[in-house]
């Protein structure tokens, strides 16, 4: 492998790592709110926008 493509795939893992984590954290702290009480709370027009 090149070291440029090593260096990506570490970025990515990076990454990855990271958002598993804050997603732990933040479910840990929000572990009251229902998946549905959360979707209401935060709106998410954007994920549906046309292209």
């Amino acid at each position: 492998m090149t070291q440029s493509m090593i260096g990506f795939l570490v970025a990515v893992a990076v990454l990855l790592a990271a958002a598993f984590v804050f997603a732990r954290r933040y479910m840990r702290a929000h572990s009251g709110e229902s998946m549905s009480q959360w979707l209401d709370a935060h709106h998410m027009g954007w994920m549906h926008h046309r292209h």
